[in-house]
Parts: structure tokens; sequence; C-alpha cells
């Protein structure tokens, strides 16, 4: 559609502030349009004096697309017409005070820009403004407007702005709402040299240690500054306007050989060597823009001044997010940070985080965090974000939330609420208020300074902002109104119907058989409830909805989740289970919840950590259980996870205790070979006639960072 005219905005200078209306900033006189669009015959497009070829390119690019979007096409004209009708006036004026400006006089309105970026979004909001009062004009599929078209002028806040969600990665869209094309913005993104190195990066591998460690690269090797060289020059080109990131791999350790020691490497610090490389870049490519990441062996600030087409993007992962009060240690912090870039760059760039990483399903409330975020970000030298979200993964509630967050990155002082409410009342006629209720609620449940992990499990965001009472009233009642809404509406609730089945399924699963869970307790057993099923039913319509493949980051697939609940949870080898209810205790002490789940005969998935499994962090456990009055001879089992992956491996010994006394010592053996995830059971037949207390000592691998996850202690009579 407009795709190859926004790329050009690459060629025009980006200007910082914030939308506003003129008359607050530079005394320009408002004037309220008292006309509708539709009081008079059409609209022409047209350009003013001394016209330039953009302002041509971009009338001609207004007419053609207005003109697609009214059901009459001489209603829209270019150039002149004897009609009577609105006069739209385009021009590109790079020496504007503001980023864009709309006059308004009579018939006359006049729309100026800065740069394509600004233009390319400023048509779309007349377009929309236009459609929202003149039925001859389709702006159905265009989001909400954010300005109104009196005598307005304003500047965008940040020169740079994506978000890496699917909604801000559709390319018909990203240009409407503001953003830049994440695809297309940059030549080299995150860690990703190794892709431009390909077969010949083993020549530039790092020494650590006095050793070639291929975990890291060498940043003063003059066989990575040309190779990245003959990248730009072959695939990018000199005279366009890109943006490289120039960073070491996703390891804290740095290059320590001869050349990189001279220029100020240290073991964990890979700033002077990086330093070196993005100057180099920058001075033989004075057209593009190079940076670095704050980030692990990078983190330590520069001494050196860099130049005016490079800069640094700085992590906010260390940054929790949670509402901004001035108060907390970790805003000091980075606030530092910032300010210690600022003294050598006026180019800073943001990466921050707008999801869990570890369920895109469930909903993730950060529009108001984000909103203080953007101001603290911008009062702190900021003149770019990067919004990490799901990539091309469905995640809950993202237009919307897209829409909102490309609203604040022009404009972080707009009423969160309202553009909430714009949105649902355009995009869902039957079940506006009922969405907008609850979403707001779950904004404001983290307004009380609790934090949004971007890594949690179930537990973790119900303890954070998901109350489970409040959620499965909101999930029960979606239902009926899938069945009574139509067309686009009723299949966008569908869609999220089918998501927050992943989510009320984990709800179940973490709350095993207490009311909010998936069974019923009958004497020492639990038998899954029918309601658990057609949650099950209703999550594998997933497929019918695109980028509903995974359910997070690391790619886990929505069908082996299902599979696992299949195979673990409906079809559990768990059946009758006197430690049932009992609440362990454990030697050093561990969360109470994590505890009581290992007596509830629920088995966790193995094919994610959070799902189900109590993790012993330390090396070594003991978990004790009150067992006096069961007097039965039976089977202990007890079953562990085996996650490589994410370091999870079972214990190397288990010793079982009877009142004291040592009755048992158990070896396991483990298979590092397994990806997926697998449920390590060890069984052991045991009587308990007299016993009053039951012992079991956890001794963990010895692996580096090794970590226990445990689901379940079964005594079977």
């Amino acid at each position: 559609m407009h795709r190859s005219i926004f790329h050009s905005d690459k060629l025009c200078p980006l200007l910082a502030g914030m939308i506003c209306v003129c008359c607050l900033l530079s005394g320009c006189r408002m004037q309220a349009r008292t006309e509708i669009f539709a009081s008079k015959e059409g609209y022409l497009v047209t350009i003013g004096e001394d016209p330039t070829d953009k302002d041509t390119r971009w009338a001609k690019y207004l007419y053609e697309h207005l003109k697609k979007r009214a059901n009459d096409d001489e209603m829209v004209a270019f150039g002149v017409s004897e009609k009577e009708m609105w006069r739209v006036i385009i021009h590109i004026d790079p020496t504007l005070q503001e980023g864009f400006r709309i006059a308004i006089k009579g018939s006359n309105i006049e729309l100026t820009a800065t740069d394509d970026r600004q233009m390319l979004w400023l048509q779309y909001q007349l377009i929309k403004k236009i459609s929202k009062e003149d039925p001859r004009i389709d702006g159905s599929d265009l989001p909400p407007a954010i300005i109104n078209l009196t005598d307005t002028c304003g500047t965008f806040a940040f020169d740079y702005q994506s978000i890496y969600s699917p909604s801000g990665l559709n390319p018909d869209y990203t240009g409407v709402m503001g953003l830049n094309n994440f695809d297309d913005s940059w030549g080299i993104w995150g860690h990703n040299l190794r892709k431009v190195l390909g077969d010949n990066v083993d020549k530039v591998y790092a020494t650590i240690h006095g050793k070639t460690d291929d975990s890291q690269l060498c940043f003063s090797s003059e066989e990575m500054y040309r190779q990245i060289e003959s990248y730009i020059v072959d695939n990018i080109g000199e005279k366009g306007s890109s943006r490289f990131v120039i960073a070491p791999d996703d390891t804290p350790y740095a290059c320590t050989c001869a050349s990189c020691t001279a220029m100020g490497n240290t073991e964990k610090n890979a700033t002077p060597a990086v330093t070196e490389l993005l100057l180099r870049l920058s001075q033989r490519f004075p057209k593009h823009s190079f940076f670095t990441i704050s980030y692990l062996s990078t983190k330590q600030v520069t001494d050196k001044q860099l130049p005016s087409n490079a800069g640094i993007i700085v992590s906010a992962i260390d940054f929790p997010l949670r509402r901004i009060d001035g108060k907390n240690a970790q805003e000091k912090k980075f606030m530092q940070q910032l300010n210690q870039w600022k003294k050598v760059t006026k180019n800073i760039y943001i990466w921050d985080y707008i999801n869990n990483f570890d369920d895109y399903l469930t909903p993730f409330p950060i529009l108001k965090i984000a909103q203080q975020r953007l101001r603290f970000f911008k009062q702190n030298g900021a003149s770019g974000i990067f919004f990490n979200g799901s990539g091309y993964s469905y995640s809950s509630f993202d237009e919307m939330r897209t829409f909102v967050l490309s609203a604040l990155l022009i404009n972080p002082e707009l009423p969160v609420e309202e553009l909430v409410r714009d949105y649902f009342n355009q995009e869902y006629p039957l079940s506006k208020k009922w969405l907008y209720d609850y979403y707001i609620n779950l904004e404001n449940s983290v307004q009380s300074g609790k934090k949004l992990g971007i890594y949690a499990g179930i537990a973790e965001l119900e303890q954070s902002f998901l109350n489970p009472e409040k959620f499965i009233k909101f999930y029960d009642e979606m239902g009926d109104y899938v069945s009574d809404a139509k067309g686009k509406e009723r299949k966008k609730l569908h869609e999220l119907q089918t998501a927050l089945s992943y989510t009320r399924l984990e709800m179940g699963r973490n709350h095993s058989y207490d009311p909010y869970g998936y069974a019923q307790r009958n004497g020492k057993q639990i038998q899954p409830t029918p309601q658990a099923r057609k949650w099950l039913t209703q999550l594998k319509e997933h497929h019918a909805f695109t980028g509903m493949e995974y359910y997070n980051e690391s790619a886990d697939e929505i069908d082996y989740y299902i599979k696992e609940w299949e195979q673990y949870i409906l079809a559990s080898d768990i059946k009758k289970n006197l430690f049932l209810g009992i609440m362990p205790s454990s030697t050093p002490p561990t969360d109470k919840d994590g505890l009581k789940r290992l007596t509830d005969s629920t088995h966790g998935l193995p094919g994610n950590y959070h799902c189900g499994w109590t993790t012993l962090p330390k090396e070594e456990y003991e978990i004790s259980l009150p067992v006096k009055g069961i007097n039965k001879t039976g089977n202990i089992y007890i079953s562990f996870l085996n996650l490589p992956r994410h370091r999870f491996y079972p214990p190397r010994q288990i010793e079982i205790s009877k009142d004291g006394a040592i009755y048992k010592t158990i070896n396991l053996e483990t298979d590092d070979s397994v990806e997926k995830g697998e449920l390590v059971k060890t069984t052991t037949s045991i009587d308990l006639n007299g016993t009053e207390l039951v012992n079991i000592k956890i001794m963990g691998s010895k692996k580096p960072r090794a970590q226990i996850g445990i689901d379940e202690i079964v005594f079977v009579p």
C-alpha cells in the first residue's frame, strides 16, 4: 500500500518532542470547525505555491488512497475542480519548527510535515477523521485518530519508535500508526553479527582466558571490520540511511587478545574494542548510523565522544516493570546509567519489554506502566524506543495494545484509558464495555507497585495482577459474547477465547482441586471436571488463527502443551494418594505454595518448568511430611523434571528417612540428551505403620547452575 513511500523516511531527519496543540506551544490560533465534511461535494487534493517533487508525490499519494476509500470516484479530485470541495493542501517543509502542522481556514485544510514518516501518519489521521463524519469515505480498517482537526501542530516524542509485535510488524500499518518499520530499519540488529560473518566467523573468535573461544567475538580484528564493511557495501549500499547494531554475543565475557587488551578490554568489559569498531564504521559510512548495546560486556560507558551517526541502545531488562514513583533504587540506577551515556552521545535508544516472554497468551497489562516509563525515558535523554514484544506470535489484546503504545510513543501524555476505550468502541461494538472494564481493571491492579514479571508462570501472575475469581468470571462470560457477536468482532472474540483457554488451563492446573482448579477431590483421589476438557477442546482451535502456534519466546508449541495436558493430567497415573493434601515443610525453607503443590496429585508438565514444578535452586534440600495415622504399607513415588536446556536436572541422590532413621538411599542418572523435557520418577516400597514423619533428602546435580524441579510426592497403598 504505502510501504515504498514510508521507507523513504530514512532520508529525512526526525525531530524529538511531544505532540501538542499549537496554541500551547507557539501561539497558533485555534479555529473550531463547524461544518461537517459531508456538507461539501468532495475533496480536492492539491499543492501550494512553489511545490517540490515531494509535495507532488505526497499529494498524489493522498489523492489515490482517499479515492480508493470513496464510494464515488468523482468526489475526490486532484489539482483543480469546479465542484464545491474541501481543498486539502500538502506540503513537506524540513524547516518547520514542529514535526507536523494542520491549519484550517474556510474550506482549506493544509497538512505540513517535516518528513515522510510524519506526513504519512498525518494523512491517515485526516482520512480517519473524515471517515468518522463522512459516510462516503471508508476508514473502518484504520485505528482511531488521536488528533483533532483544529489548528494543531506537534512533533513525535522520539526519533525512532518500533514495536516488535504482530500488529507492530504489519507493514501495512506501521506507517499508519507512526511507527518505524522494524524489519526495514536495521541492516544488522541485536546479537546477529554471526549472520553477517557467515562461514568466516571462525576467523574472529574471541580469546578468553588465553584460549580461542567460539562463544564470543573479537572486535579489534581487522577481519571483523572488513566483513562488516563488505556486507554493508554489497547489501545496503553507501548512500542510504540504515541503522546497524554492532554488539557482542549474549554472554558476559569479552575478548582479551593482545589487540583488544591494548584498547582497554578486560575480562568482562568489551566496550573499548566495540567502541573503536563503531567509530571506524561511523567514519567509513557517514550516511548510516551505528549503535551498540549497553548490556552485559558492553554495559560500561565509553569515555570517548561518539559522532552524530553513532549511539547506544540501553537494555531496560534490569529496570523492573512496575509503577514509577521516584523511590525505587533500580529506577535511580537506570537514570544514572542514562545520564552517563548522555555525556558521550545524543542518540540513546531504549530496548524495553512489553510481554511476558514465558506466556504470550495470558493478558499482560503493560500500558500504564509503559506510559510512565516513556515519560521517564524522555526526561532522561532517550531519543528512540524499541518495544520488544511477542514478534510474529499471537499475544492477547495485541492490536489494542499496539494502537495505544504507538499513540503513547507519539505523545506519552495521552490518557491511556481513553485510548483503550476508543479502540474497543471501534473494534468491538457489542462487547466494548465488557472488554474495557476487565482490561482496565488489570491495568489498575499493577498500579499498587507490584512488579510485572517478563519471565513468569501463572502463580507469579496471580500474585501480581491476575485475580482468579475475576478472570474466571470474564472467561466464563466470553462464550455468550462470541455467540452474539457478528463478523470481525466475533472472529476476534473467538480468537481471544481460544488464547485465554491456555490461561484457564494453567490457572486450573495451578489450583488443582480448589474452587478455581481443574479437578474435584473425592477422599484421597481427584477427578478432572468436564469443564477442564472443554477448556482443552477450545484451545485446540488455535490452528484457525494466524500466529497462534507457540505460547512463549522459547517456541514451545501449543499442540505439545495440549498433548502433555492429556498425558500427564487427564490420563494421570496418580490415582489414590494417601499424601493428598498433606502440607510438607522444607530445610532450607522454600515457597509455601510450591510445597503445597507437592501433594496435590497433579503432575507438572515436563515441557515447561513453569507448569507445575516447584523449583529447588539449592544443591541440597530436605522435605518433611507428617504421616502420623496413615499406618499403611505401599509405595512412595517422587517425580522430578529433566529439562537440560533450562538447566533442570533430576537429583543425583535421594535419601528417605522414617522418624529420623535412614530407610533407603536412591541414586539417579541423568540423560542430558533430552530436548523437550521428561518426567523422571523413582518408586520405593515402604511400611508407614507407626511412622510419624517421613524425610526426603534431595542432593542435586553437580552441574553448573543446575536446578531441581519436583512436582509430586505420592504414597499409594
